[in-house]
């Protein structure tokens, strides 16, 4: 492995022999500052050469320089023999860990919260505190003769005391324990009421005794239906008597008082000693909005507060492209204060970002956890978009995935502007437009799994056009096919009514049965919405609830199969998700050898110890601790990676062992069990065969299977469920991820079920689905507010000859041959300064570096500051904390790196805000050093002189330098945050010398810096 990552005059970035998983020595060559799509059908080894080894070797290079741990940074076991000209790397994945916070929302991740905190605090006018009505220009109410504050930022948080409201200390809502979540169905008697009760809740022992004690004293019946019950029995049941019973419990009598389940429950959940222990509580708790703020969050005064006449909550709820246009409206027409026109053109910048990227519709109240993956990764897209980097690697999964083909333009146009900026932009892509608008295509394949891992093609994607062994090329060149049948026409139907949930009100479908549907609508247009209220109405009815349903007769069964992602586990493997490992165990367990021997089925795991390798634990590979280094995972020595022992090894099913049997491929393994007569392993392995993944062996772990290959081995996994006729499968997005000549598998798998006799609906954007489709129904016209409504229900040919929706104008431009237009050319963005010739001025660092030594930034000590305070309160706190590993990760584009406490709260607090000041300490500031590792972090600044840089963070007066950053993208490495930034000022004073770590006692490479923050209420340690 040779990395030449420093190689001059480099015009782009050069891969040679790259044999991660299934490559095959690649050698690739990627032009710098182009557009690039890795395109290829799936499995093919594209997140294989660009995530797990070309990203995650850029990574650890750029992270390298910052201590010997960053050294064990890749997340791949990437294999190489030389890369250069890498450049810092960022990856807009759809989903990872760092975005799981349930209280983090669309507004806090984007900042844009924050802004409007800041905006509202400026421009808005307070109303009375006593009759909320109207105060002069000196805060006097002339009604009640009282005074109020004037508004700051602080008023509009709800995680600070001046804006939070008091009756739900700012959470907008009120959780308490549900009757109608504890007694569901009032049909129900007490006693099955009991037995019916979650375990740990008012089931346990000693409740239930008391309560049956109660029950035969008051003459209440334990075999009476609760809605039978008198109102007094009720009241006693739920909240109890006063009454003392002596209750035996394992040989001890004691005093019990009922306190009632609903007294019981709430103590109990008081009480709990852990988040585990209060999770026992939560089917039977509920939330409904706080009454006092309605869910606003705000105490009365900060709700009623407006600016242009409208409320803090109304630019929360709206959607952002009707929140942006009133702001834009009110700056085209004066209505804003001069102070704050340039914060309001802010926000409508950044919301005008999220809006290119197809997410208008969002609200900025929205939690992140509710957004889809793609939801997620372009709303982080528009956040680069605003940003001012240049000279980066952008790494992106799939862009487009979950987007209508109207939103796509929009998609290619972000990516062309980050190109524009001076970016290389690489997306792994299936999307025919996205491919057809790169500068640069590289196609790995020709096949998946072992029978790809090759370049196919590489070079400008006019000439993809005219290679006659591209998948992607036919694939380019073939329009959609035409519809299977001539129409649903004479078929059984099944109709839906008043499907409401989210934007979607009283609606109403009908759908054919034995037949294919597909949900179309833009991103946000109500699909899901529709589909989950129908797949509930069908649930309902099938349990004889159908009011709103005709034709539920002939249908069984309903099976929603949605988009999740399987387990990534070392130890899961193809044969243990698909659900066959007991049954190929027990086939071996059955064989004479086996019997002989008496090993039972156990024996041939890998997961219990028994019959597999201790040496590995079953996996077949062994790991080397390289100490400073990535470990490295080599072939097991003492089971040659054969996984098993020598004696479980000797035991043969028709000639093979356990491992041969694992090391088969779905093609082999279905010939051979077929014809030993294992009907149900055949079964399982044919659905597998079925949608294109008969090249994977049995063996093979989850982790190491592409995007594409994962979303098929879910699909079949809940297809072997289910294969009886009479069923209605829905499925949300099958092909994302598939690779168009991937999409005939799973085409040639809902024929087979549609035959069976089942119903498929699927939510889909592909248009090679919905063109051979049976029934349509397209949700919209457009997202948000603007959808929810059936706008066609009927054939793909009557959408496309009288629709007038975003579907059928591009199902008629698919139909007809006709490409979709062009992206529109975007304008580089124009926020870096330039120079009088046009070119970008970048930010000199050198002076600061090298000042005073030659190099001092990786032991000196230093100090990062912002404003943060709680990271919702507008910016107006000052925060710090001493940070550990400052170092400059690259000239060009001037970045600096550093690690933080993963669980720090201080910088918790600066990390929503956009910018941040490095402090460099002088050597006359060991106490400041010291007082900010150790105090708390609300008493940092109390006797520390600083002014504010030109983007408002504190800078320490007195230090050795300082530099002004832009937050350039965070690293989650163990327990600590890599963060970098991108410098954008610097300066230093050249009769101070930096102070060293060393001068401050026993430190070492972390030292006291990188420790534990004690927390704002806790002790001076």
């Amino acid at each position: 492995m040779n990395d030449d990552s420093s190689v001059e005059g480099h015009g782009s970035i050069v891969l040679e022999g790259v044999t991660t998983h299934n490559l095959r020595s690649v050698d690739v060559t990627l032009p710098k500052g182009k557009f690039i799509v890795a395109a290829g059908v799936s499995g093919s080894g594209k997140s294989s050469l660009i995530i797990d080894t070309l990203f995650e070797h850029s990574k650890s290079i750029y992270l390298g320089a910052l201590s010997s741990k960053s050294l064990d940074l890749g997340d791949g076991d990437y294999q190489f023999d030389r890369i250069a000209g890498i450049q810092p790397p960022v990856a807009l994945r759809q989903r990872d860990g760092g975005y799981s916070n349930p209280r983090s929302t669309v507004g806090t991740l984007t900042g844009i919260d924050g802004l409007y905190r800041m905006l509202f605090g400026a421009a808005s006018h307070p109303v009375c505190p006593v009759c909320f009505g109207p105060t002069g220009s000196d805060l006097l109410c002339s009604d009640c003769g009282v005074y109020t504050e004037p508004h700051s930022a602080q008023h509009f948080s709800p995680n600070r005391r001046e804006g939070k409201c008091l009756h739900c200390d700012g959470v907008g809502e009120l959780v308490g324990f549900s009757l109608d979540r504890i007694v569901p169905d009032p049909s129900r008697t007490l006693k099955e009421i009991w037995d019916g009760a979650d375990s740990g809740t008012f089931a346990v022992p000693n409740c239930r005794k008391v309560f049956e004690a109660m029950a035969q004293d008051t003459g209440i019946p334990l075999d009476r239906p609760f809605a039978r019950l008198t109102e007094e029995q009720r009241e006693r049941v739920l909240h109890g008597s006063d009454t003392v019973y002596s209750i035996k419990l394992s040989k001890v009598t004691n005093d019990f008082r009922f306190e009632g389940i609903l007294g019981f429950l709430e103590r109990a959940y008081r009480n709990a000693s852990s988040p585990a222990r209060r999770n026992a509580f939560a089917n039977y708790l509920a939330s409904e909005a706080c009454p006092a703020c309605e869910g606003g969050r705000l105490r009365t005064e900060s709700l009623m507060a407006t600016v242009d006449g409208h409320t803090f909550p109304q630019f929360q709820r709206d959607e952002l492209t009707d929140s942006t246009a009133r702001l834009r409206d009110a700056l085209a027409k004066g209505r804003l204060p001069g102070q704050v026109r340039e914060l309001a053109k802010e926000i409508v910048k950044q919301c005008a970002n999220i809006a290119q990227v197809g997410l208008g519709h969002l609200q900025l109240r929205r939690p992140v956890v509710t957004l889809s993956g793609g939801e997620l990764q372009r709303l982080l897209l528009a956040q680069h978009l605003a940003s001012d980097l240049t000279g980066v690697m952008y790494v992106l999964d799939e862009p487009t995935a979950g987007l209508h083909d109207a939103e796509t333009d929009d998609i290619i146009a972000s990516l062309r502007r980050l190109r524009d900026l001076g970016n290389t932009v690489i997306a792994i892509e299936h999307d025919e437009a996205v491919i057809s608008a790169a500068d640069w295509v590289v196609e790995l394949g020709p096949g998946a799994g072992s029978r790809g891992g090759e370049v196919v093609f590489e070079g400008p994607v006019a000439e993809l056009l005219d290679h006659p062994g591209s998948p992607t090329a036919k694939a380019l060149h073939s329009p959609p096919a035409v519809r299977r049948t001539a129409g649903p026409d004479g078929a059984e139907w099944l109709d839906v009514r008043s499907l409401t949930r989210n934007n979607v009100e009283d609606q109403s479908v009908r759908l054919p049965l034995r037949a294919l549907t597909c949900v179309t609508g833009v991103s946000g247009a109500g699909k899901s919405s529709l589909v989950a209220s129908l797949h509930e109405k069908l649930t309902d009815a099938l349990k004889g609830a159908s009011g709103d349903v005709e034709g539920i007769k002939h249908l069984d069964h309903v099976t929603y199969v949605e988009k999740r992602p399987i387990g990534r586990s070392s130890r899961s493997t193809l044969a243990t998700y698909i659900g066959i490992g007991d049954h190929i165990r027990d086939a071996f367990a059955g064989s004479e050898e086996a019997v002989e021997q008496n090993l039972g089925r156990s024996e041939f795991s890998t997961n219990v110890v028994g019959g597999r390798c201790e040496a590995c634990k079953g996996l077949g590979l062994a790991e080397v601790d390289m100490t400073l280094f990535r470990s490295e995972h080599v072939v097991c020595p003492e089971c040659d990676g054969r996984r098993f022992q020598a004696h479980v090894l000797e035991v043969r099913l028709d000639g093979s062992s356990i491992h041969d049997v694992l090391s088969m491929t779905v093609e082999d393994a279905l010939a051979w069990f077929d014809r030993l007569g294992h009907t149900k392993i055949v079964k399982a392995l044919r659905v597998l065969d079925e949608f294109g993944l008969g090249y994977l062996p049995l063996g093979s772990s989850t982790a190491t299977l592409s995007g594409g290959e994962a979303q098929r081995l879910n699909l079949a996994g809940e297809l072997n469920k289910q294969h009886r006729g009479g069923t209605l499968f829905i499925f949300d997005e099958p092909t994302r991820g598939l690779h168009p000549a991937d999409t005939r598998h799973l085409l040639a798998l809902f024929e087979r079920l549609i035959a069976s006799g089942n119903t498929i609906v699927a939510i889909e954007h592909n248009l090679r689905v919905v063109a051979v489709a049976d029934w349509v129904v397209d949700v919209g016209p457009g997202a948000g507010r603007a959808g929810g409504k059936v706008v066609h229900c009927g054939t793909p040919e009557e959408l496309r000859a009288s629709g007038t929706s975003a579907s059928a104008l591009h199902l008629r431009r698919a139909l007809e041959g006709a490409t979709a237009a062009p992206a529109r050319p975007a304008a580089p963005l124009t926020s870096t300064p330039t120079s009088t010739a046009g070119r970008p001025v970048r930010p000199e660092p050198a002076a600061l570096l090298r000042a005073g030594a030659d190099d001092p930034l990786p032991s000196a000590v230093a100090v990062v500051t912002g404003c943060g305070g709680d990271a919702a309160d507008g910016g107006v706190t000052p925060r710090g904390l001493t940070v550990a590993s400052l170092t400059t990760v690259s000239e060009e584009p001037a970045l600096i790196g550093f690690l933080v406490k993963a669980a720090s709260s201080s910088w918790a607090s600066i990390a929503p805000r956009p910018h941040f000041c490095v402090n460099i300490l002088s050597d006359e500031q060991a106490d400041l050093a010291r007082a900010f590792a150790r105090t708390r972090p609300d008493q940092r600044f109390d006797d520390v002189a600083w002014a504010a840089t030109a983007d408002g963070c504190p800078r320490i007066e007195g230090a050795f330098g300082f530099i002004e950053c832009r937050a350039a993208g965070g690293y989650r490495l163990g327990d600590h945050i890599l963060v970098l930034g991108r410098v954008l000022r610097t300066g230093t004073d050249g009769d101070r010398r930096p102070l060293d770590r060393g001068e401050l006692g026993n430190a070492s490479a972390y030292g006291w810096m990188a420790a534990e923050e004690p927390a704002e209420t806790g002790a001076t340690p």
